[in-house]
């Protein structure tokens, strides 16, 4: 079989939980409720409803960002004066010390799951520069019962249901982008699911909401001597968080019927995972991830589209973010927790509900490992 069909023989068969609103869709059905803005710039780029792939592929600007609120964007300003104190203190402690090293000793104490088998996908996630500081992690008793939680406004997440359920019409548009690349000893296949919007600390107690959201599956396919693969795939990584879950296919966590494995997505944040359970991530804040499956199925035959990633023709070049970006003055930040000093010039990108890249690009603007060695982000090789 040629590469280029596997898709078709592997597609997921995804599994939803309760009350999730969102589900992978077409990017054009995005883009035709959405704006093109730039950072510190009110009048947006391409107005609301005229953005077309081709103005993406034009712009590869960093700081320019979708947004698909009617009424543009807000202020990072209108969004943190919403967060708790606690929230506040720990941007501020974060702004003053950005550069991160990754704790072990922390880590062990934030994620009870942690092993030297599970080390790697633990230092993966995104929050860790924000909570895994020895002077974070440390309690007491070992257990917080408060988490800082990055949340925009109840009617955003309402206008972005709103102008996703529009756009999907009496049927959903069900869509899937996929990629077929040749790493090493593998031939890797991606699954890339779209979301118009993340409402995981809204609508489920999670840690963070921000529009846009890129979830995925990957499979890796051991190639013979000629260089094709070898049917059925060596492992499936599920991704989620910017971490991962990687198993051999055989293994028997992993449900398929036939060749297609099933994917159990968590409740607001969309991340995959192998079975239908609440997932513990981070127990020191008893952060939980709902992937329990009892809703909507999207079987592999119901895709409505199938889309080859590397044909869409905004994905090498445009390297602004699938929703609006958040920038917080930082003389704020530090009036918001009583420091009576100067006013300090610069900004920071506020972290959590700043939507993310593309599925190449990471937030820092770099080609994701995911994308240039997958077979190395899901850890079947050395980096």
């Amino acid at each position: 079989m040629n590469s280029s069909e596997l898709h078709e023989k592997y597609a997921p068969i995804m599994h939803f939980s309760g009350e999730e609103r969102f589900f992978p869709m077409a990017v054009e059905d995005f883009l035709a409720y959405a704006a093109l803005y730039r950072q510190g710039e009110d009048a947006p780029l391409v107005s609301r409803g005229r953005v077309q792939p081709i103005h993406l592929r034009r712009s590869h600007a960093q700081d320019t960002f979708l947004c698909s609120l009617g009424g543009g964007p807000m202020s990072g300003v209108d969004v943190a004066r919403h967060w708790g104190t606690d929230t506040i203190k720990l941007l501020y402690r974060w702004s003053r010390s950005p550069i991160y090293t990754w704790s072990e000793t922390a880590a062990r104490r934030a994620y009870d799951w942690f092993s030297e088998k599970t080390k790697l996908a633990t230092k993966y996630f995104w929050w860790n520069k924000l909570l895994l500081r020895d002077d974070q992690a440390a309690s007491p008793h070992g257990q917080r019962s408060e988490l800082p939680r990055f949340r925009l406004p109840h009617d955003v997440r309402d206008a972005a249901l709103e102008n996703y359920d529009h756009s999907q019409g009496r049927r959903r548009n069900t869509a899937y982008y996929y990629r077929t690349v040749q790493q090493g000893d593998y031939l890797n296949l991606q699954y890339w699911f779209f979301y118009g919007y993340n409402d995981w600390a809204n609508s489920f107690n999670g840690f963070n909401d921000h529009e846009g959201d890129w979830e995925g599956v990957q499979l890796f396919f051991k190639l013979d001597a000629s260089r094709r693969p070898i049917e059925p795939p060596a492992y499936i990584c599920y991704l989620g968080h910017h971490s991962r879950i990687t198993k051999p296919w055989h293994h028997p966590d992993i449900q398929k019927t036939g060749t297609h494995p099933h994917v159990y997505v968590a409740a607001g944040s969309h991340a995959s995972y192998p079975e239908s359970k609440p997932y513990i991530i981070m127990s020191l804040y008893n952060l939980i991830d709902y992937a329990t499956g009892d809703a909507l199925t999207v079987d592999h035959a119901e895709w409505r589209r199938r889309i080859n990633l590397d044909e869409a023709s905004w994905v090498h070049s445009y390297a602004g973010s699938w929703g609006t970006r958040y920038w917080l003055p930082l003389a704020w930040l530090q009036k918001s927790v009583g420091m009576v000093v100067a006013a300090i010039p610069g900004e920071i990108q506020l972290p959590g509900v700043s939507a993310p890249r593309s599925p190449r690009f990471d937030d820092e603007g770099q080609e994701r490992e995911t994308w240039a060695n997958a077979a190395a982000f899901a850890g079947l090789v050395e980096s």
